[in-house]
This record gives structure tokens, sequence and C-alpha cells, in this order.
């Protein structure tokens, strides 16, 4: 199930998606480490789409029935989920970044 539900109480849409159960845990090793699944050995910055995407550009349609009473409004999820790699350093931070990197993942983006 993936949908958008209308939340009264916070007055917002809400995103609902069971499907993001199935990514898979980091004990089986980082798959944003260089040279692994998509991954090059060699990277700047870099992006993919998500295997495990929250969204979706074609949705299937909300389920209409939520138990015996619809007390949520529904609508499908639109939308492209995409990974951004901003380096193959997982312990850097973007200060440690030099200034032409930087550019670099703003041009990017």
């Amino acid at each position: 199930m993936a949908e958008l539900r209308w939340n009264p109480l916070i007055n917002d849409w809400v995103m609902i998606n069971s499907n993001r159960q199935k990514r898979p845990n980091m004990q089986e090793g980082c798959p944003f480490c260089p040279g692994s699944a998509k991954i090059p050995e060699s990277y700047d910055v870099m992006k993919y789409d998500n295997d495990f995407p929250a969204l979706s550009q074609n949705p299937p349609e909300p389920d209409k029935n939520i138990g015996e009473c619809k007390i949520y409004k529904t609508k499908p999820m639109y939308g492209k989920c995409e990974v951004v790699l901003f380096s193959p350093d997982h312990n850097s931070s973007i200060c440690e970044f030099s200034v032409g990197h930087i550019r670099k993942i703003i041009d990017f983006l």
C-alpha cells in the first residue's frame, strides 16, 4: 500500500507506504560505498534512482476501503526518489569539502 492520507489533526497530507519495509538493512554492507552495487569505484558527486522509492511516477490507486468506515481522504503518491551521494567518504562533512566540490554539489542539484 502506498498512498497519501489527509490527516485532519495536523491539517496536512501524510505519506503511507508499507513497501518501505522491504528495504535491506545495513548489516550486509554499505550500499553507498565505492565499488558496491551501482556505485562506481571513483566519483565526486552522483545520483541514481532509489531502489526502494517511497514515491512512484506511476502509483497504484489508493485502497478505497480502509476497514468498515472510511475516515481518511486518500490520493496517489506521485513523485520520484533519487539517491544523491555528495562524496565517497562517509565520514566527511560538507564543511571539510573544498569550495570547488561544494560548487559541484550545487550545480549538480
